[in-house]
This record gives C-alpha cells, sequence and structure tokens, in this order.
C-alpha cells in the first residue's frame, strides 16, 4: 500500500453552539425575523397558512469562538387574543392590549433593542440536543441593570434563521402550485407612531 489513510473521527457536535445559560436574565430583541408564510397541516385537517415570525434575544452571553448566545422564539404572526404571541407581548410589556390597539396591528420592528427579564429553561430534543427555551418573559425591574447595548451591533442573524425563511418559501411555493387553495399574505402595517409597548 502506497500510502495511509488520515485520521478522522465523525461526530455528532450537537449543532455547533452551547444553549444560553438557564436562569434568568436582562435581555434585548437583538432581531425580528419575518419568517414569511409557514403551510402547516394537522392530522385530519387541511393545509394552512400560518405567517411566522422568530424574535431573537441577547443577553451579552459568549460561545466559546466570543460570538453571542442567543434566545430564539417563532410564533404565529397574530394579534388575537387567544394567540402565543400576544400574550408573549402582554407578558413582555406587563400590561395587556386593548381590542383597537390589536386591531390596529403591533409593529414587530418596534421590538428592535426593547428589553426584558427572560427566564430560560432547557429543553432536550427527542434527536438529544439540547437547546434554550423561554420560559417566561417580563419587564425588566428598574432595579435590574440592562444588558450591554453593544450587543445589537455585534448580533448577526444566524443561517438556522434565514434557512428557515427560504424552506418557509419553498414550501409554500409548492402548496400554491399544488393549487390546494391559497390565502392572502398578510400585509404589514407601516405606521411606525405606536410602539407594542
Amino acid at each position: 500500500m502506497s500510502h495511509q489513510p488520515d485520521e478522522a473521527v465523525a461526530k455528532d457536535a450537537g449543532g455547533g453552539f452551547a444553549p444560553h445559560s438557564e436562569g434568568q436574565f436582562a435581555m434585548a430583541c437583538v432581531d425580528v425575523v419575518n419568517l414569511g408564510v409557514n403551510v402547516e397541516q394537522f392530522p385530519g385537517q387541511e393545509p394552512r397558512e400560518v405567517p411566522k415570525v422568530a424574535l431573537a434575544f441577547a443577553s451579552g452571553e459568549r460561545q466559546e469562538d466570543k460570538s453571542l448566545t442567543i434566545v430564539t422564539t417563532e410564533m404565529t404572526l397574530s394579534a388575537n387574543e387567544k394567540a402565543n404571541l400576544r400574550k408573549f407581548l402582554e407578558s413582555w410589556r406587563g400590561r395587556s392590549y386593548s381590542a383597537e390597539q390589536a386591531e390596529a396591528g403591533l409593529p414587530m420592528s418596534k421590538l428592535y433593542g426593547q428589553v426584558a427579564l427572560i427566564s430560560i429553561e432547557h429543553v432536550v430534543t427527542r434527536k438529544g440536543r439540547k437547546f434554550g427555551k423561554i420560559k417566561s418573559i417580563s419587564p425588566l425591574p428598574p432595579a435590574v441593570p440592562a444588558p450591554d447595548f453593544v450587543i445589537l451591533t455585534e448580533y448577526t442573524r444566524p443561517k438556522f434563521l434565514t434557512d428557515r425563511k427560504a424552506q418557509y418559501a419553498t414550501a409554500l411555493a409548492k402548496h400554491r402550485a399544488d393549487d390546494v387553495g391559497t390565502s392572502p399574505e398578510p400585509s404589514g402595517d407601516d405606521d411606525d407612531s405606536d410602539l407594542p409597548f
């Protein structure tokens, strides 16, 4: 034999990042990602088109490579009183929205740079990977220092969010091409005059 094989070991690195530590942290919203429309189908039901949004938060905690450790949450882009997003935002702001506010629309881009007290727990997926999940969110108490806002300039949108956006767009195009039925895409409200808070 003229050569020897290289030594190489393949292993599952678990996604290449460590989850954010568990506990309560002062965090800032570092990204709002309009993921577009996802096609969801539950057993026994027709597929339906659902607008999705992802929010990313950072406390300043770092990975081994010094990049920011972030926590993300994805929800249906809806201000309906039963919607998880509306409940999440009401917990964050510490008060409910009026019917008029919800009907007028809640501009998600206004969340960027806003701070909160976030409780994080570790969850293990079916594949055995651990990630940080937002257990609860509330207004940041005045006595708790806000995170250093330099994190807003250091943040880079992770590839998995860009990939998910593309995945949803592909699935939506296929769904519509299959002529299963279409729903109009949600229209955004460009009025920046009213903060969601």
